[in-house]
């Protein structure tokens, strides 16, 4: 993300001549003109408005026809700064691949709201950061957002609580260089930054197929919020709100030298959608490591052989869940498999000082091989199968996953058995 880069300011009724295109107008403008082409699967909402006057705004991109309870939540956005034309870009040809035929059941499965301008009076201006000269991205201090902006993006962010968050940038004055991915940093002693590294390679590759080079690495420069969970980025923001899978991709590009100092658009284009195909194509399947289909998160404290999960019949119920145990993640002091571990046998002694969760809770392990669960006790109470106050079981390609589900979780320590056969 280029930040020392001052342009000349681009008037709003044309596309300038240094080549900055989509501007704020432009942007706008497809945006009422996909309203009113598909208003049955597009919507569009004013989430803002800068000093400037200009609309920070979202689409929606989904079936409208199917309900949402068990849809995946996702936010795409761009232009969080204003000389990064090539995000505004992209995010505007990701609604144009979604709207394509093929990719109608990702609309019944998934709500996908992009934002394909964040910063519009920056655009206006070709600048990096805001004319009040904030950097949206790192507008998300404990204190609240200091500009419009930022306060637009929380806004759609805290009304949707998504899945997945991807925010998407461009490396100005980079020219024929390379592409990334990268994610934030992630809570000790999880599987978080497994899962987000996996992802992001398959990302890379799929954007590798432009033929532009692909790096992918954690958000270690300080001008991405830096490489400390209480930094406030919006990336940040996103995983210790909604443990979201969070992503932020950056498409090299230099249009100041549009001639020879840029990879040719559709290029840059089938780079930067390219690799959002894999990871929207998550949320329609179902991960060997998931009872459910829909995107991979992992556990929301611990790890897939001993961990906490969120718990309900509908996607919707199981957001509710994980942010719930999310927001109280250091109140679990404890998420232990008792050692050493007998065959056929899994306990979990779990010790919860936080308040009592409605929303509930699982209690998840993993065991060698392909086996039957044979019962499974919480406090010496034997469940049923159950989704929701109950219990499931599963395998993957080697081994046994099982949950025990909790419909309400009280302070206290607990012990879940689990017997298999």
């Amino acid at each position: 993300m280029a930040e020392t880069v001052n342009r000349r300011p681009a008037a709003s009724s044309d596309t300038p001549s240094n080549g900055v295109s989509p501007t704020s107008r432009e942007v706008s403008e497809r945006l009422a003109g996909l309203l009113r082409e598909r208003p049955d699967v597009v919507s569009t909402t004013v989430a803002g408005t800068t000093a400037g006057g200009l609309a920070v705004e979202a689409a929606e991109i989904t079936d409208r026809g199917v309900p949402n309870d068990d849809k995946q939540h996702v936010l795409v956005v761009a232009g969080q700064h204003g000389n990064e034309e090539t995000a505004r870009l992209v995010a505007l040809r990701l609604i144009d691949f979604l709207l394509a035929d093929e990719n109608h059941e990702t609309l019944r499965r998934q709500r996908i709201v992009v934002m394909p301008n964040v910063s519009p009076d920056a655009a206006e201006a070709d600048t990096y950061a805001t004319p009040a000269g904030i950097k949206p991205n790192l507008d998300f201090g404990p204190d609240g957002q200091r500009s419009p902006e930022a306060a637009a993006l929380r806004k759609i962010a805290d009304a949707l609580q998504p899945d997945v968050y991807v925010d998407i940038h461009a490396r100005g004055h980079s020219g024929w260089s390379h592409d990334m991915v990268l994610f934030p940093p992630t809570r000790p002693y999880t599987e978080d930054e497994h899962l987000l590294h996996t992802i992001a390679s398959q990302m890379a590759a799929s954007g590798e197929a432009s033929g532009i080079p692909h790096v992918v690495h954690p958000l270690t420069w300080p001008g991405w919020g830096g490489y400390d969970l209480n930094q406030p980025s919006s990336t940040l923001y996103m995983y210790r709100q909604f443990k979201s899978l969070v992503f932020l991709t950056e498409n090299a590009e230099s249009h100041d030298d549009p001639v020879n100092g840029s990879y040719a658009l559709e290029t840059r284009v089938a780079s930067g959608v390219g690799r959002l195909k894999p990871l929207l194509a998550l949320g329609n399947a179902r991960s060997p490591q998931s009872f459910y289909s829909g995107y991979p998160l992992p556990p929301v404290v611990g790890m897939h052989h001993a961990g906490v999960v969120g718990i309900g019949k509908t996607a919707a119920e199981r957001r509710k869940s994980r942010i719930a145990l999310w927001q109280q993640s250091d109140a679990f002091e404890a998420v232990t498999a008792v050692v050493p571990e007998k065959p056929g046998v899994k306990r979990l002694r779990v010790k919860y000082s936080g308040p009592t969760l409605a929303t509930g809770a699982g209690f998840q392990v993993r065991a060698a091989g392909h086996r039957a669960l044979g019962s499974v006790t919480i406090d010496g109470r034997p469940l049923s199968a159950g989704e929701a106050d109950g219990f499931v079981s599963w395998h993957d390609a080697h081994t046994t996953f099982a949950v025990a589900a909790l419909p309400s979780l009280a302070p206290g320590e607990h012990e879940i058995v689990f017997q298999f056969r």
